[in-house]
């Protein structure tokens, strides 16, 4: 009876664990995203004012113009949807749902470690149970993903062909927020570097440098 009793003990504490270990992750995740987000929607709309500034200063043609037209029109359609996506997603929200959660979890299962052994486990379980019906969540596989790569002695069994996938989930996270970043800052350079010479020949080649790097990025990023 002692030795079921502390099986089951075992594994509540293993599980507890593993979500607290998840539920951190889930939360820096998001908070990350948040950060990326952000910090788009403000290159964004800095670049906006920049090149919306571009024809008084400097005289260009009208090849340069439809650009710079096209380029602030698709920024201002780029800040309005991340501003919208952003509001509705409630990241910060769900991030300090996560944090809750995963430190009353900590904190239960320090509670269960420190108990006498004849502890009934049950009445831990239940409130464990308890905590994870209140922050009725759920994280991304690619959290899980981090935790067993963080934790491989955790996962003898896990296959080489599991931990490279569990890398590459891992490696996409924030690919597409990083690409978006470098792809606003590329060009609002290009039409600043453009403005300065106007030259429809230099036009062109620089469109012709981004459209090589914008290529060459999307195959890496995907």
């Amino acid at each position: 009876m002692a030795g079921n009793v502390e099986t089951a003990r075992e594994k509540l504490l293993k599980d507890m664990k593993r979500t607290k270990g998840v539920r951190f992750n889930a939360s820096k995740r998001i908070e990350e995203s948040e950060r990326k987000t952000t910090r788009n929607t403000a290159y964004a709309s800095v670049a906006v004012v920049v090149i919306t500034l571009l024809p008084i200063f400097f005289p260009m043609n009208q090849l340069l113009e439809n650009a710079i037209a096209l380029f602030t029109v698709a920024l201002s359609i780029f800040i309005l949807a991340s501003s919208l996506l952003q509001s509705s997603n409630s990241g910060q929200v769900k991030a300090d749902q996560f944090q809750r959660c995963a430190l009353e979890v900590n904190s239960l299962r320090r509670e269960l470690s420190g108990a006498h052994e004849a502890a009934d486990v049950g009445a831990f379980s239940a409130r464990y149970d308890e905590i994870l019906r209140r922050y009725n969540i759920n994280h991304d596989q690619v959290d899980y993903d981090q935790y067993r790569l963080e934790h491989p002695d955790e996962f003898p069994a896990l296959a080489a062909e599991e931990t490279r996938a569990a890398r590459t989930n891992l490696s996409r996270v924030g690919g597409y927020s990083d690409f978006a970043a470098k792809a606003i800052g590329a060009l609002t350079v290009s039409l600043v570097v453009v403005a300065t010479t106007s030259s429809s020949k230099s036009l062109q080649g620089v469109f012709a440098v981004f459209i090589n790097w914008l290529t060459s990025a999307t195959s890496h990023t995907l």
